[in-house]
């Protein structure tokens, strides 16, 4: 009775169409038990060869070690206890062939050089089919992907469901950053590759897809990784899925020389070389059309930040902390707006910011609050009776409004906050025009 069990047990294991194995969790994957299928798998006679490779690693194909490495090295960073392994073994025909293991943790181990590892029952199986139309699938992706770079095109794919956006690979290498982005609806308000001048427009058409227009076309600036501001057209449609439902959004971004209605490049954005906020030419051009193009029913604050003492704060601060205040205080602007807005350095020691599309007063107000609390607190040495201060004049524009009006205004609040023996604001509220 014994005998036939084991017979047909032999049976059902030639039967299967994967080959059995038990292997110890080694760096070599030390096979315990393998049957005769996974030796027919790896094109191994067990008939005819007098020695049976006695772990995996003797099987794989040289070309593909450093695979197997990376794979042993993540299989025993995993908490599920599962195996999974794929490589490749060279036939004796000369052709390769792709070898999937797959597996689950037992209860038994294995022990060699008073060291135990876990043992793994598992099925290896031939998926040379799956893995040959998967790398020419790959090699299609790269083609495609080539040729978006030659014709100077970004494609995107937009899943609605999962709300993430994924460009083709050259976005990276143009703008430095990923060109995956997950929770794309919650981050687009804030991004910073958008010209802010652009960045309401682009909220407008994203809305109106999702919203059910079908198709998109649009111009707009994107600063990429250099600080180039370049223009670029964007083509987008819906794509529907079998119930009719809209379940993603392709399509693509065309670099433009120039804009069709413009005579001149593009202009070069100006950092700031010690807080790395804009220039004051830059920030002043930048707040100065936006300003000059807002819509009527839209309302932006101007900000001009003046600090007291700085000279003084600033020279204990550099030997103190071996750092620069200006630094500190950029920081705490960049940290306390959000990215559409515009924030530059104008002066030795003040900055102008403009704060776009704005919903209420208040928050302007409670938004100057919280900056003039964190500069109080920002140094506080015992030795010095002198504290840093910032003055904040703050002033409103509603629809189109000259720059150097609004700036004026703010300055004139500025004057009374100055007046404040520590960090204060004041608002300026200009007459609205009927």
């Amino acid at each position: 009775m014994g005998d036939n069990h084991t017979i047909d047990m032999n049976q059902m294991m030639k039967s299967l169409s994967g080959g059995i194995l038990r292997l110890a969790l080694d760096d070599e994957l030390t096979i315990i038990y393998a049957s005769e299928v996974f030796y027919k798998l790896i094109d191994v006679d067990i008939n005819n060869q007098a020695v049976l490779p006695k772990t995996i690693v003797k099987t794989v194909y040289s070309a593909d070690m450093i695979m197997y490495t990376h794979q042993i090295v993540a299989q025993k960073k995993r908490k599920d206890n599962q195996l999974a392994l794929f490589y490749r073994v060279l036939l004796k025909s000369g052709d390769l062939r792709w070898i999937l293991i797959n597996g689950s943790k037992t209860e038994e181990s294995y022990n060699e050089n008073n060291k135990e590892y876990p043992i793994y029952f598992c099925m290896a199986i031939d998926i040379t089919d799956y893995m040959v139309k998967y790398k020419q699938l790959e090699q299609k992706v790269e083609y495609y992907d080539i040729m978006s770079e030659m014709s100077k095109e970004l494609t995107f794919e937009y899943v609605i469901a999962t709300d993430s956006l994924v460009f083709s690979k050259t976005f990276r290498e143009t703008f430095g950053i990923d060109p995956k982005v997950e929770n794309f609806s919650k981050k687009l308000e804030k991004t910073g590759i958008i010209h802010p001048e652009d960045l309401p427009g682009i909220v407008k058409v994203y809305r109106s897809v999702m919203n059910g227009k079908k198709q998109v076309r649009c111009e707009f600036r994107i600063i990429t990784k250099d600080g180039q501001v370049l223009w670029y057209v964007c083509h987008a449609s819906i794509v529907f899925d079998e119930n009719k439902n809209p379940f993603k959004v392709l399509g693509k971004l065309s670099a433009m020389c120039m804009r069709r209605e413009e005579d001149s490049p593009a202009i070069k954005i100006k950092l700031d070389t010690l807080t790395q906020v804009y220039s004051k030419d830059t920030s002043d051009k930048m707040i100065r059309d936006h300003m000059l193009n807002q819509d009527s029913s839209a309302i932006s604050a101007l900000f001009i930040c003046e600090l007291g003492n700085y000279k003084n704060i600033n020279d204990i601060v550099k030997v103190v902390d071996g750092e620069n205040v200006l630094v500190s205080i950029a920081k705490i602007l960049k940290r306390s707006f959000r990215r559409t807005d515009i924030i530059g350095r104008t002066g030795l020691s003040e900055f102008t910011v403009c704060m776009r599309d704005i919903t209420s007063d208040k928050y302007v107000y409670r938004k100057a609050q919280e900056i003039c609390k964190e500069v109080n607190d920002l140094y506080s040495y015992s030795f010095n009776k002198s504290q840093l201060s910032i003055s904040i004049g703050i002033t409103f524009a509603r629809g189109s409004l000259d720059y150097s009006t609004a700036v004026d205004n703010a300055k004139t609040a500025l004057l009374v906050a100055k007046k404040e023996s520590s960090s204060s604001f004041e608002a300026f509220n200009p007459p609205s025009s009927k």
